[in-house]
């Protein structure tokens, strides 16, 4: 019988969770899941941010590595310049002679929506240019 007593009291109590007790508790989850959203779009932003730039690097790589392969093989300045890639269009490539060393500084630089997403520069000899005779 003293069983069925406390069995009786458990039932008849009123314990559980308010409804403030709930609300305070969702408000609670939502700040927490809410500032956990925030951080990861920051995140996703920084990542595609860095993707931009690690493209831009691989483009200008690949048009130094081009005009550096025109410069061993006896290419002039302009050749290498001229022979640019006609897809490349957001690839300026700028060769400029030094007229005290007689090297051509290569200055590469990628553009994506206005902005330079990456610059190299070298410094490269090239085959003197050809003197035309009229």
């Amino acid at each position: 019988m003293d069983v069925m007593k406390k069995m009786k009291r458990a039932w008849s109590r009123e314990d559980g969770v308010t409804l403030v007790e709930l609300l305070a508790a969702i408000i609670l989850l939502s700040i927490i899941v809410l500032s956990f959203i925030a951080f990861f779009t920051m995140a996703a932003k920084t990542n595609s941010r860095t993707n931009s730039v690690n493209e831009a690097t691989f483009l200008a790589q690949e048009e130094i590595e081009r005009v550096t392969y025109c410069s061993n093989n006896g290419y002039t300045a302009q050749e290498a310049k001229d022979g640019k890639p006609e897809n490349l269009t957001n690839v300026d490539t700028s060769i400029v002679v030094d007229a005290n060393t007689g090297l051509y500084k290569v200055i590469v630089t990628v553009w994506d929506g206005g902005e330079a997403r990456a610059k190299m520069e070298t410094v490269l000899p090239f085959a003197e240019e050809a003197e035309t005779n009229p």
